[in-house]
C-alpha cells in the first residue's frame, strides 16, 4: 500500500489514516503493515450535520451519528480519541464551546488550511486549554508527512493514553501549498 510506503520512507513512526465516513481505508492499511515496530491507527473524519469535522482516532466501527455531541459520544464509546479537525477552515462551522470542552484534542496544524486560520485555532486550543494535533490531511501521496504530531509514549502501546493526556506536540511541518502561507487574519 503508498500510505505505508511513503510513510516509512518519510522515517515516521505511524500515521493514522482517518478517511471520510469509513473506517474501511485505516482496517485495511493496518492489515498490511507487517512492521510491529511501525503503528497504523484507525480513524475516521466524520462532518456533522452543522458542518463540524470531527475525527475519531482508535475506532473499531464506522461512526454513525452526525450531530456534533453524538459524533464525540460515539468516539468514545468505542474506546477512541476525538479531536476538532482544521476550526476555521472556509465553509466549516465553529463548534459551540460546550463541544469544543468534550473534544480531547484540537487540531492546530492542518497542512491543507492556511497559516492564519491554523494560528487561529492554536489561540484556541489555548484559550480552552487542549492539547494540539497535526495532521497532514493527506489525500495525495505526496502530502503524506507535510503535518506531523509527536507523541510523547515510550512506545507504540501508550500512544492512545499519551494522545488522551495530550502529551502532544506538533513538529515538523509545512503547509502543502505555497498560496496557505497567507498574511494574518
Amino acid at each position: 500500500m503508498t500510505i505505508l510506503k511513503v510513510a516509512k520512507k518519510l522515517r515516521l513512526n505511524g500515521i493514522a489514516v482517518t478517511d471520510h465516513l469509513t473506517i474501511k481505508g485505516g482496517t485495511e492499511a493496518r492489515k498490511l503493515n507487517v512492521d510491529p515496530d511501525f503503528l497504523v491507527i484507525v480513524g475516521s473524519e466524520i462532518e456533522t450535520d452543522n458542518r463540524e469535522d470531527i475525527v475519531g482516532l482508535f475506532l473499531t466501527e464506522d461512526i454513525r451519528s452526525r450531530g456534533a455531541r453524538d459524533v464525540i459520544e460515539e468516539i468514545r464509546a468505542q474506546g477512541g480519541i476525538a479531536f476538532w479537525a482544521h476550526p476555521f477552515r472556509v465553509e466549516k462551522n465553529l463548534l459551540r464551546a460546550d463541544l469544543i470542552k468534550r473534544v480531547d484534542l484540537i487540531e492546530g496544524f492542518n497542512s491543507k488550511t492556511s497559516a492564519s486560520r491554523n494560528e487561529l485555532a492554536q489561540e484556541l486550543a489555548y484559550q480552552y486549554t487542549k492539547p494540539l494535533i497535526g495532521t497532514s490531511d493527506a489525500h495525495h501521496a505526496s502530502e503524506i508527512g507535510n503535518g506531523k504530531t509527536r507523541v510523547h509514549a515510550p512506545d507504540g502501546n501508550t500512544v492512545r493514553e499519551a494522545l488522551a493526556r495530550g502529551k502532544t506536540e506538533i513538529v515538523d511541518s509545512k503547509l502543502s501549498y505555497s498560496y496557505l502561507y497567507d498574511a494574518p487574519l
